[in-house]
């Protein structure tokens, strides 16, 4: 009897996340086993999918407008790492460093706070503000600096590295958190004694709190390399992908073969490809994260 209650209460507790499995499957890994098949097709969205081996891929190494936008996109991954880790580390030091604890809590939710804000309408308010009457030509017209005003989004030399550098003072909660818990655990003996040798100030943070922040480091600079490869949000509602290619990347490449062309094979074989190197920085990351633990 106990046998059966047990076996009766396991079928129902599976019977209950059973749902669970069956949109997990249909929805995540089923789009992803139609990717990887459909890479080796040509689909029109419409007609049965015709099987053509690896010409998408060859197609790929011949495509002028996904070679300029991967061009764009190591830019942008290049910007973005530098920007997710130095503002977020150096405010965290500057927290860190403010001796009540209460005073460290409320400048964390100052800092914290702007992760409720929706990131199409911080897009949205950085487009207004980059507009050709926007905020900062109209700050540079206040101050007599006519010379300096531009088409921001509208010249094709700027307008990557404007969506790039918008989001002043570039200070991103979840990176900001991460390097204050890594300074929290660094134990006060240690810091005690390097205060006895003399590393305060800036020696410290060189000597000290830098090399004892590496795993922090590792994790913020993988997530942000995958983060970047994965942005289309910026690009497409900003500029979508103009003026000309300036502004395309290989993901929003992607939508468009797919959506606008139809040709949702070779969209496919784009996405693989990223999926592919997606895969290998989460690779890395977990063992980078798995050496240091």
């Amino acid at each position: 009897m106990r046998l059966k209650a047990r076996t009766a209460m396991a079928l129902t507790g599976y019977a209950f996340i059973l749902p669970t499995f069956v949109f997990l499957i249909w929805f995540m890994y089923y789009p992803v086993y139609q990717a990887l098949s459909g890479a080796f097709t040509y689909w029109d969205g419409f007609n049965p999918p015709a099987f053509i081996g690896l010409d998408n891929f060859r197609r790929m190494l011949s495509d002028d407008v996904l070679g300029q936008s991967t061009i764009n996109a190591l830019i942008w991954v290049a910007f973005a790492v530098l920007l997710a880790v130095l503002p977020s580390f150096l405010v965290a030091e500057l927290i860190f460093h403010v001796r009540k604890s209460r005073w460290q809590y409320v400048y964390r939710t100052i800092f914290v706070l702007p992760i409720v804000i929706p990131m199409v309408v911080t897009i949205l308010l950085w487009r207004f503000v980059y507009q050709g009457d926007g905020a900062i030509n109209q700050l540079f017209a206040l101050f007599g600096l006519e010379h300096w005003q531009q088409l921001w989004l509208g010249d094709p030399d700027i307008a990557l590295y404007a969506i790039i550098f918008m989001g002043v003072p570039w200070i991103n909660p979840f990176n900001l958190l991460i390097f204050y818990a890594g300074l929290q655990s660094i134990p006060k003996e240690v810091i005690e004694a390097a205060k006895l040798d003399g590393a305060t100030g800036w020696r410290r943070v060189l000597r000290l709190d830098i090399p004892l922040s590496l795993p922090q480091f590792r994790l913020i600079v993988i997530l942000t390399l995958i983060g970047s490869l994965q942005n289309i949000i910026p690009p497409l509602v900003m500029t979508g992908g103009g003026p000309g290619y300036s502004t395309y990347v290989p993901i929003l490449h992607m939508y468009n073969v797919s959506t606008v062309n139809g040709e949702f094979g070779y969209g496919m074989a784009i996405a693989l490809v990223i999926f592919v190197v997606i895969l290998a920085f989460t690779i890395v990351n977990m063992r980078l994260v798995k050496s240091d633990a």
